[in-house]
């Protein structure tokens, strides 16, 4: 074979392993997550997932991979495509740009402005509460994943922007803006594999392509056009943005802003959502663990402010094994470091393979770990697959979660989780464990196809 037909049979096979993994994502939506562990039981915990990334099955390297932020680490821009949302920090690739997005919106969102929202937070869980009183009054069942996805969006629209949206108010809106929601986010794919067609779309004036745009995107262009409830009242996202005066004219652009944006009401939605959907069904599922939470709530006066629920432990324990199992973002997440690594299987290892040994890798090579891999690694939590809150308690806790928005997601946990336990007795109706677990990679976790979330049927106590 001579020169010229290696190189051309090269670029071949490569645009053949492209192809082939977006046909993958076609054919078996959402599924390549779980194949990626499958081939670690073979293979060992090092494994090559695309032609130019490399994926990792080892905890022990998740400080190496994902290091703290003063080590030099771009994102792998290929998979940040799906979004759309290049001027999001969570979707910026160049580490230096990063630094300087997520630099200007941490004071935003430390734990001081979140106790800011306390009484907007408070009157959201009452509202909540209300609705779902009748609904027992009614003796009718109630979509419980519609009702979080309204609270978690009104709560943090409100914190953004300083809108004050009421989905809540409307089981109806809330369902549609779920259901838009998963199917935009069902679509991302296409976004990694094809990204040219977008490219043509955002090019032609919004007049043209509306009537073709997902309803999710739909609902973030109107979420944009809202103006605040109370201006002056509360600084919104925008304004802490704009009155930075350590950011450059270019992050101030009105285009960059509505991305950030709409990548932060995506998460601050989501994510809170997600995580009360899995506390609830395993509480209800297993009466013992309502009965020691409720045993724990006595403790404290009813209502309870954040600051004293924080302080309970196995509520936390609770909270806590709900993140783990709702898996934050589940879609690939490489890393790219400037020097080379050395990778040697660490302690937390369990599976041999071929790759069981010691590789050195590149500079400029994409790695990831997926949250699947952490979140059930077997070295670190015993039978992942089992809502156990008791692993994270004593010496066996493990490191929390440190991402921007975690404390905003946190008061809304506790707070939600302590009101409707005390207020009372749920029961689940037509819902199996299939309808909260992880069985799509939808760059979040989504249960099985035709799920129509939890849903139970409630009386006051």
């Amino acid at each position: 074979m001579t020169l010229r037909q290696a190189i051309e049979t090269s670029f071949i096979l490569l645009a053949l392993w492209i192809a082939v993994g977006a046909i993958r994502h076609a054919i078996r939506p959402g599924q390549y997550v779980f194949k990626i562990q499958e081939l670690h039981k073979q293979y060992g915990p090092i494994i090559r997932v695309t032609p130019d990334e490399i994926h990792m099955n080892d905890v022990g390297y998740l400080d190496t991979i994902y290091a703290p932020s003063m080590t030099r680490l771009d994102k792998y821009d290929y998979q940040l495509r799906t979004l759309r949302v290049p001027g999001g920090v969570g979707a910026t690739a160049d580490y230096y740009l990063h630094k300087i997005r997520r630099e200007a919106l941490t004071p935003f969102f430390n734990k001081r402005n979140v106790l800011l929202l306390d009484g907007v937070i408070t009157e959201k869980v009452k509202q909540l509460c209300d609705l779902i009183a009748k609904h027992a009054t009614t003796e009718t069942p109630i979509n419980l994943s519609d009702a979080f996805y309204g609270f978690s969006n009104d709560v943090v629209n409100n914190f953004l922007f300083a809108h004050e949206t009421d989905v809540l108010a409307d089981e109806q809106e809330a369902a549609r803006l779920r259901h838009n929601s998963h199917e935009l986010l069902k679509g991302i794919n296409m976004n990694k594999h094809f990204p040219w067609i977008h490219d043509i779309l955002e090019a032609l004036p919004q007049s043209l392509t509306r009537p073709v745009m997902p309803p999710g995107l739909i609902d973030m262009l109107e979420l944009f056009d809202k103006k605040p409830a109370n201006p002056g009242a509360k600084e919104s996202v925008y304004e802490s943005v704009l009155d930075n005066p350590n950011l450059p004219a270019s992050e101030k652009a009105l285009q960059r802003l509505e991305q950030e944006g709409a990548l932060l009401t995506l998460a601050g939605t989501e994510s809170p959502a997600q995580t009360l959907n899995i506390i609830f069904y395993h509480l209800l599922a297993n009466p013992s663990l309502l009965t020691k939470l409720r045993n724990e709530l006595d403790t404290l006066p009813s209502p309870s402010t954040w600051a004293q629920l924080e302080k309970l432990p196995y509520l936390s324990t609770l909270i806590e094994e709900g993140n783990r199992l709702s898996f934050g973002v589940t879609a690939r997440a490489a890393r790219i470091q400037h020097q080379p690594i050395t990778y040697t299987p660490s302690a937390y290892v369990t599976t041999q393979g071929p790759t069981h040994r010691s590789h050195i890798l590149p500079p400029g090579t994409p790695v990831s770990i997926t949250m699947l891999s952490a979140h059930t690694a077997e070295s670190v939590f015993p039978d992942p697959y089992v809502f156990n809150p008791g692993r994270w308690l004593g010496d066996e806790g493990r490191e929390r979660r440190n991402v921007l928005g975690i404390e905003l997601a946190r008061a809304e946990l506790y707070l939600v989780t302590a009101a409707l336990v005390r207020m009372f007795d749920l029961e689940l109706w037509e819902t199996g464990e299939r309808d909260v677990s992880f069985e799509h990679d939808y760059h979040v976790t989504m249960p099985k196809h035709g799920s129509r979330g939890v849903r139970i049927v409630a009386k006051l106590r």
